[in-house]
């Protein structure tokens, strides 16, 4: 329920970002139906792990499409939640640092012919939950996807960069601990990948720096 100036910006910002990733349909009776009336916004600690990925000159069909598998069933096996990117990339949430991190080392073993740069953040964010098409989805808004972003294009081919408040809460963890789900009850049962719901059209200028 949008009540305030806040959530008002929030709610701009939402409807930004999913402009591009949602069918037409959709998006009009979220945005401006019904559906708006399930539109909430919450703080949370978050981890975020941004990746961008690019395949040799050559190679990019089969490279793509199997980089891709992979990182559905690793982001599933960490419990994250994906969120697609344009460009060959993606940005995945997580409310426990330690599995934010084995899921970024576990995809970066997995990579092959595939060009990683891994940029893990961690910070309040805000996350939006909506219903669509009778699903629970979330998805984050505000600074740290952004920043998420600065840190992998920080990071050389292949490699993992880890911003310092991230391997303070995750060092310990990721050496000793299985990963923990973390999550509370409306976030575990959210889709883990809001890819799924968008339209089959090719996605373009999808802006997640809001």
């Amino acid at each position: 329920m949008i009540e305030t100036q806040g959530d008002a910006l929030l709610l701009e910002a939402l409807s930004d970002k999913v402009l591009h990733q949602l069918p037409p349909k959709v998006w009009k009776e979220l945005i401006l139906g019904t559906g708006r009336e399930s539109i909430r916004f919450e703080q949370r600690q978050l981890t975020l792990v941004h990746v961008d990925a690019q395949t040799p000159i050559g190679r990019s069909g089969g490279a793509t499409e199997g980089f891709y598998q992979e990182l559905q069933r690793i982001n599933a096996h960490h419990d994250g939640r994906l969120d697609p990117y344009v460009d060959a990339a993606a940005l995945v949430t997580f409310e426990d640092p330690g599995a934010a991190m084995r899921m970024a080392m576990d995809l970066q073993r997995a990579a092959r012919d595939v060009r990683l740069r891994i940029g893990i953040v961690s910070g309040p964010c805000t996350l939006a939950f909506f219903r669509a098409q009778g699903r629970l989805w979330c998805t984050p808004l505000g600074s740290q996807p952004a920043r998420a972003a600065e840190v992998a294009a920080s990071a050389v081919i292949g490699g993992i960069v880890v911003s310092p408040e991230a391997y303070a809460s995750a060092d310990d963890d990721v050496d000793t601990r299985p990963a923990a789900l973390g999550f509370d009850a409306d976030f575990q049962d959210s889709e883990r990948d809001l890819s799924s719901l968008a339209s089959e059209q090719p996605v373009v200028d999808i802006d997640l720096s809001v």
